[in-house]
C-alpha cells in the first residue's frame, strides 16, 4: 500500500513553507522594521566570533605593514648614514683647505715682509726613520734650490737643504740630533750654539756659562755665523733654563716657534744664491 504522503513530496511542502516563511519575514522588516531588534542581538552575540575570525588576518595585514615599515626606515638610516659620512668627508677636505689657505697667506705675509728671495714649496714626505728629521719638498735644482739653503715657515726657522733633486729636496730639521744652528738672544744679543735633540718640539743650548742673562720666555733667532742663513730668522721660545749647583755651565731647553710635526707649507730663501 502506498503512502499518502511521499518522502518526496514532505521535503517539497518543507521547503514551500520556509520560503514562504522567509518572504513573509522579509515583508514585515522591510515594512515595519520589526526585526531590528533581533538582529542587533543576533550581531551581538556573534561579535565575539567576528573577531576571532578576523584575527588572524588582522595580525598577518599588521605584520606585513611592520615589515615593510622596517625595510623602509632601515634603508632611510642607511642613506642618512651614508650622507653623514659624506658630509664629514667634505668637512675634513674643506678644514684641510682652510688649513692650507691659512698657511699660504701667512707664508705670503711673510714674503711681502722681507726682501729676499723665497721660494714656495709643499712638503710630500716624511722620513720614515722617527731618529731622522728629514724631510722632502717638491722644489729642487730646476727651480733653484741648492744644497743648503735655508727653509723657513710663516713661524719661523725649519731647517736646510742637504740634498736637491731636479724635481724636490730633502731638508734637514733643526730639531735632528745632527743639526748645529748658530743663534742668539734676541733681548740680550748673547751668542750661543743651539741643538737638535731628536724631537720635534725641543732643541737646547749647552755649554752657557752659568752667569749667562736667558731667561724662559727669550726669543731666539740666527745670529749669521757660519754663512749659512741670514740673521734675525726667529728659531725657538726659551722654554727652561737648568743650573745645577756647583756647575760651571748653564743648559738651556727651547720650543721651536715652527709646529715641525704639523708642517706642510714651507718657503726656501734663495736669495743668497744669486748674490
Amino acid at each position: 500500500m502506498r503512502p499518502l504522503f511521499s518522502e518526496t513530496s514532505v521535503a517539497a511542502v518543507r521547503l514551500i513553507v520556509a520560503v514562504t516563511f522567509s518572504v513573509a519575514t522579509i515583508f514585515i522588516d522591510s515594512r515595519f522594521d520589526a526585526l531590528t531588534m533581533v538582529r542587533q542581538a543576533i550581531k551581538t552575540a556573534l561579535w565575539p566570533v567576528e573577531q576571532i575570525a578576523y584575527f588572524p588576518g588582522r595580525v598577518s595585514s599588521e605584520f606585513v605593514n611592520w615589515v615593510q615599515s622596517h625595510d623602509l626606515i632601515t634603508e632611510r638610516l642607511e642613506t642618512i648614514a651614508l650622507e653623514n659620512e659624506r658630509l664629514r668627508t667634505e668637512q675634513l677636505k674643506l678644514q684641510t683647505l682652510r688649513a692650507e689657505n691659512a698657511e699660504l697667506r701667512r707664508l705670503l705675509g711673510v714674503k711681502e715682509r722681507v726682501n729676499e728671495r723665497l721660494l714656495q714649496a709643499q712638503i710630500e714626505r716624511l722620513s720614515n726613520d722617527p731618529f731622522v728629521h728629514r724631510v722632502t719638498i717638491n722644489r729642487g735644482l730646476l727651480a733653484g734650490v741648492t744644497e743648503g739653503r735655508p727653509v723657513i715657515s710663516a713661524d719661523g726657522l725649519v731647517g736646510q737643504v742637504v740634498v736637491a733633486y731636479p724635481h724636490a729636496a730633502d731638508v734637514l730639521l733643526m730639531t735632528d740630533a745632527t743639526h748645529y744652528l748658530p743663534v742668539q738672544v734676541t733681548r740680550t744679543r748673547e751668542r750661543a750654539i743651539a741643538v737638535g735633540v731628536g724631537r720635534m718640539d725641543r732643541i737646547e743650548l749647552r755649554n752657557l756659562p752659568d752667569t749667562v742673562d736667558i731667561v724662559p720666555g727669550d726669543l731666539l733667532e740666527t745670529s749669521g755665523l757660519g754663512d749659512r742663513f741670514q740673521p734675525g730668522i726667529p728659531v725657538a721660545e726659551v722654554k727652561e733654563v737648568i743650573r745645577a749647583p756647583g756647575q760651571p755651565f748653564a743648559r738651556v731647553i727651547a720650543a721651536p716657534l715652527t709646529p715641525m710635526a704639523r708642517l706642510s707649507l714651507v718657503m726656501v730663501d734663495l736669495a743668497e744664491g744669486e748674490s
